[in-house]
């Protein structure tokens, strides 16, 4: 019995301990300063929004414009399509303004100076993009504003936007790219709602370098526009973006393999023509150019305004194409000539096989000049033969066979020059000593005077016949002689023609390629064109104090700081 009343005491006596203790617990923390302040919060809460009503302007007086200061920091240019000519950005919309409705006395409520409301909540101003090309319009992430003491109102919303860009392809791809975002009010006038730039430019401090573009220059421009659609002036805040393409993609793929491809037309005029593969070069190389003509036709926007710079490149290589396929034909065509049915005219032989090949240093090969020597052999042969005397008035008592034998030693002998002496001359008398040779061969004298005039009328008749029949042969001779150097001259002329081009070509190659590919202003452009923004001193800057309390007025912005245009 006694242990019993001894375990209920000590029972009691814990528990009346442990509520102590948690009755001291509450205590302090009612007592801490934490709650009270979360109290003060909560009281500020309900004191700004108690009565508050966000469609109505915060404006003390009807006549008075609001004036928003607005800014922008990009974070990202995601793309610029060039096809359907939008950029796509991701960035933060600032914007600040005054509520004069949201002010309080920080010391009535534990030394707040800001409070975060949801600007769903508040009163903000009905910014949106004009050119906008998809998507919404406005911000749609309704964050959290910070309110000020003295009524100043800081939204600092982030958004993606797809903005219409008026892409300039004249220099591609070495071009130069200036893309606007216009912001403004779309039911509040010049009257209400007044614009104003934060900074000078667009802030970069927390900007993502994009691997196609550099941003040179991001310029704000204040403009005051009366439409045509009502009475009232608008203004509106455009932030331009000036951005410069980085080439090495396109010059790599694109610019090279065309200075390749042109370079490899200088070389049809290299290929022999009797080759057959002048006029397939052509047509594979014009094939090429056309299918990068085909690829570029798919990156550019279809505009009738301007011709890319790499399209005019490649109509160049293509009419350069077409010119020396125009060209290579007649060359073929004068190489393949033949004197059976072209004549090869004074001038002709004048410029390409006399004139012309001096200036290039074209000289004939050993053949050809060996060619010249028996051709003129040839002609003097022939004229041996043709200019002889006649058979019949010829005495001879050799027999037939002696007879026929010498005139077919004579002629073997005209035709190895070896019977001339100059040209359109015969020796008669190595006639007479082939014919006496063969006399020692055949064993006879030559004096069988009865068979000589016996055998007179038919031995004249068969010689004659054999004569005529080696003339035809040495004519025969002669005119593929004659046909093989007119060959030959004609397809010397194509190559002094070939010769000729290849250096006008190369040099046409040269000059066009050079006038325009270079002909981009941005590959001339110095550093001093564009006011380039410090980027590094940006990043230096911490983005939570970025804009410091404000003071009790809001501060207006210098007409420096922004470029202003009025258009009536």
């Amino acid at each position: 019995m006694h242990s019993t009343g001894n375990q209920s005491s000590t029972l009691v006596t814990s528990q009346m301990k442990s509520h102590i203790v948690f009755v001291f617990l509450l205590i302090v923390v009612f007592t801490t300063d934490t709650s009270l302040g979360s109290l003060d919060e909560e009281k500020l809460h309900n004191h700004l929004l108690s009565r508050y009503v966000k469609f109505v302007r915060p404006a003390q007086n009807f006549s008075q414009p609001i004036v928003v200061h607005v800014g922008m920091s990009v974070s990202q240019i995601i793309d610029v399509d060039e096809r359907n000519q939008v950029m796509t950005t991701s960035l933060w919309v600032k914007q600040t303004w005054v509520d004069y409705r949201l002010t309080w006395k920080p010391e009535d409520y534990g030394n707040l100076t800001i409070i975060h409301v949801p600007v769903s909540d508040l009163w903000k101003p009905d910014l949106v993009l004009y050119n906008n090309a998809n998507g919404p319009y406005d911000v749609i992430q309704l964050t959290k504003a910070n309110v000020f003491y003295n009524g100043t109102v800081s939204w600092q919303p982030p958004a993606v936007f797809k903005s219409a860009c008026d892409i300039e392809v004249t220099y591609f791809p070495f071009d130069e790219q200036t893309c606007k975002m216009k912001f403004g009010s779309w039911t509040h006038d010049y009257s209400l709602i007044d614009l104003e730039a934060m900074q000078k430019q667009i802030d970069q401090g927390q900007y993502w370098p994009n691997a196609e573009w550099d941003i040179v220059e991001t310029p704000i421009q204040k403009h005051t526009i009366k439409y045509e659609c009502c009475e009232e002036i608008y203004v509106d805040l455009t932030f331009v973006f000036v951005l410069h393409r980085k080439p090495l993609f396109y010059v790599v793929t694109m610019v090279v393999p065309c200075l390749l491809i042109t370079t490899l037309t200088i070389f049809i005029f290299y290929v022999p023509p009797n080759s057959g593969e002048k006029v397939t070069l052509c047509t594979s190389i014009l094939l090429a150019v056309i299918v990068f003509l085909l690829l570029i036709a798919e990156l550019i926007p279809s505009t009738a305004q301007n011709v890319p710079l790499i399209v005019k490149y490649l109509l160049f290589t293509m009419a350069m194409v077409g010119f020396s396929t125009f060209i290579t034909v007649i060359i073929i065509n004068v190489f393949h000539r033949a004197g059976s049915t072209h004549t090869m005219p004074a001038w002709v032989r004048l410029l390409f096989l006399d004139f012309f090949p001096r200036i290039l240093h074209m000289k004939r090969s050993h053949d050809d000049d060996q060619t010249d020597r028996k051709d003129d052999n040839v002609y003097s042969s022939t004229d041996c033969l043709i200019n002889k005397p006649p058979l019949e008035t010829r005495e001879s008592t050799r027999s037939e066979q002696k007879y026929f034998f010498g005139i077919l030693r004579s002629g073997y002998d005209a035709l190895c020059c070896k019977t001339e002496t100059q040209r359109g001359q015969y020796e008669m008398g190595d006639m007479e000593m082939t014919i006496r040779d063969e006399e020692v061969v055949t064993g006879r004298d030559g004096h069988g005077n009865n068979d000589r005039s016996k055998n007179t009328p038919s031995r004249n008749n068969y010689s004659k016949s054999t004569i005529d029949n080696i003339d035809f042969i040495v004519n025969h001779f002669k005119e593929e002689d004659d046909d093989t150097k007119v060959k030959s001259d004609w397809q010397f002329v194509s190559m002094v023609i070939d010769r000729i081009l290849m250096l006008i070509y190369t040099l046409a190659v040269l000059i066009g390629s050079a006038a325009i590919l270079l002909s981009s202003p941005l590959l001339w452009e110095g550093r001093n064109v564009h006011r380039y923004p410090n980027v590094e001193s940006m990043k230096s800057i911490d983005l939570t104090h970025l804009y410091p309390l404000p003071p009790t007025a809001p501060p207006t912005t210098t007409s420096s700081s922004v470029e202003n245009v009025t258009y009536v």
